[in-house]
């Protein structure tokens, strides 16, 4: 699992000048790239760990969930970009993923799972959001509707303040607003997928959601206030492939890997 810090893209793109001419116009319609991704989402993940408890202190339940997500990431859609996952010290079940390739889940969301598949189903989801730019395409909307016009290379580095505000406003999507429910179910319908060429239940995202629509929506549950109700999430599911029912859901060897730990 790689460190928890903001890359060092972020001092990059805060403090380098953008020159004169030809450069300057190049770079005020590049659209951002990989690293702008890495810039934005490194210091939205700093966030995840100052609002929900920091990094759970157990490093062999961190090195599960990141083998465990990393095989999803290799099937995924992005199997090249850098990933990072990351168990947090929070009681609410919750669960995030920030533009770059960084993805959390809380030990409480771990506490109400069954089996590995859910597990896999979570983070095929969060791993979804990262694959198709979910939060970094809501972001460019809401530029766009301020009338700031579209992220580029130019925009994030005319001033630390303007990319501080970018970082504001991401943060506001992902831990108050949330994204587009059409979003959510995109990642959804991505995340059965990727669990699927795995080789898991692929029901294993709904059998989770099912869990989910027993819980009270609790005050720091971000993952509950910030989505769709998991009856419309399953009913969207349900309308797609349910396929994947006779494959294994590796309930022991989620017990096992998790028992003690959580």
């Amino acid at each position: 699992m790689g460190c928890f810090v903001a890359p060092a893209a972020v001092e990059t793109y805060q403090t380098y000048s953008l020159g004169k001419g030809g450069k300057a116009a190049v770079l005020s319609l590049k659209p951002i790239g990989e690293e702008e991704e890495k810039a934005i989402g490194g210091s939205l993940a700093i966030q995840v760990f100052n609002r929900f408890g920091g990094l759970y202190d157990n490093p062999e339940l961190q090195r599960y969930i990141t083998l465990v997500g990393q095989s999803l990431a290799d099937v995924s859609d992005r199997p090249d970009l850098d990933y990072h996952f990351a168990v947090v010290n929070s009681e609410h079940p919750n669960a995030f993923a920030t533009p770059g390739g960084y993805v959390f889940v809380s030990v409480g969301l771990l506490r109400v799972l069954e089996n590995e598949a859910q597990l896999a189903g979570v983070l095929g989801h969060e791993i979804a959001h990262i694959t198709h730019k979910h939060a970094l395409k809501t972001l460019e909307r809401n530029q766009k509707i301020a009338g700031f016009g579209a992220l580029t290379v130019s925009m994030l580095g005319q001033s630390p303040d303007v990319f501080d505000k970018v970082i504001e406003q991401a943060g506001e999507i992902i831990f108050t607003y949330g994204l587009d429910k059409n979003l959510e179910y995109e990642a959804d319908k991505m995340g059965v997928e990727y669990t699927g060429r795995l080789g898991y239940d692929s029901r294993g995202l709904k059998s989770f959601l099912n869990i989910l629509d027993k819980l009270q929506p609790g005050k720091g549950s971000v993952f509950l206030s910030t989505h769709p109700s998991p009856q419309d999430r399953l009913a969207h599911l349900s309308a797609g492939d349910s396929s994947g029912s006779s494959k294994p859901v590796f309930a022991a060897e989620f017990k096992q890997a998790t028992q003690g730990k959580i």
